[in-house]
């Protein structure tokens, strides 16, 4: 695939999801690459591995068990329509999804049942019969404001618990050899699915680099904003372990509000002696 379809498509892919309030068209989207809409659908599967409309589709919806799952504050009507539905073909379409209204799963998912992360669910499930977890793991939040990034990233499709490891590496020797690794630079990752709701072989992530300019389109601008920040300080693997306790264990009981900006993974050391590494997990939350 030449690099500029696949820039193109990460432009599509990034106006898809900060329009997700929004009833999208193939047409709407295929224009933002100056593309016809049949050749965009075509190589929009052929690089996604999804047409375009079941991407959306698949987006909007499990972004909305997302926050059924972490926000339970936020009413379903409300979700709803951060979703680009209206409540009641909302009401349907979720149903016909997951195959359980969204009333119910919000009652049964604090954790997602799936075989291949029976660790997760068992870990959540053991924290959740300490009274003192909530406490415990707000000991290693901050609340703070991070400032504005420009990020250069590299988006790959896979399997975060498998694939990532080595996703990264030649990440970081691509840009090693492009002379962007000063003694300052520092690695963000964004992570756009849960893999215990996402199919985890298709799960969306980009790998980013803090720049000081732009140099190419493949380039984020994160705003400025309010973050809960997690300290995390141990293996890679555990990794997923902490998220969850942050959005099944904290994050719907805490008097903050999950706002619709992309989580970050900020990474401040390389894995050291001991096989640990630091890094920050940092949920977006609504400044009021």
């Amino acid at each position: 695939m030449p690099s500029d379809y696949l820039m193109s498509i990460n432009q599509a892919i990034n106006y898809i999801y900060q329009n997700l309030d929004k009833s999208l068209t193939v047409e709407e989207i295929a224009a933002q690459c100056c593309f016809s809409k049949y050749y965009f659908n075509r190589v929009f599967k052929l690089t996604v591995g999804q047409n375009i409309y079941s991407f959306i589709k698949r987006i909007k919806l499990e972004s909305a068990a997302f926050k059924l799952r972490a926000a339970k504050s936020r009413p379903i009507t409300t979700i709803a329509i951060e979703s680009g539905y209206s409540p009641s073909n909302f009401a349907s379409a979720f149903k016909e999804y997951f195959g359980v209204s969204a009333s119910v799963y919000r009652k049964t998912n604090d954790v997602p049942s799936k075989d291949s992360f029976a660790t997760v669910t068992e870990h959540i499930r053991n924290l959740k019969k300490d009274e003192h977890a909530f406490e415990d793991i707000s000991a290693k939040i901050q609340i703070k404001r991070i400032a504005g990034m420009n990020l250069m990233y590299k988006r790959v499709i896979c399997n975060y618990t498998k694939d990532l490891k080595e996703a990264w590496h030649l990440f970081c020797e691509e840009m090693e050899t492009k002379s962007l690794l000063d003694k300052d630079y520092l690695f963000v990752g964004i992570s756009y699915d849960d893999p215990l709701i996402t199919n985890e072989d298709h799960c969306l992530y980009d790998m980013c680099i803090v720049v000081d300019k732009p140099t190419s389109a493949n380039v984020h601008r994160i705003p400025a904003g309010r973050y809960a920040c997690y300290n995390f300080y141990d293996k890679l693997d555990t990794f997923i372990l902490a998220f969850n306790e942050i959005i099944s264990l904290w994050l719907p009981y805490c008097p903050y509000k999950l706002d619709n900006r992309p989580m970050l993974e900020i990474y401040q050391s390389a894995i050291d002696a001991q096989g640990n590494i630091q890094a920050q997990i940092c949920i977006p939350l609504q400044d009021n």
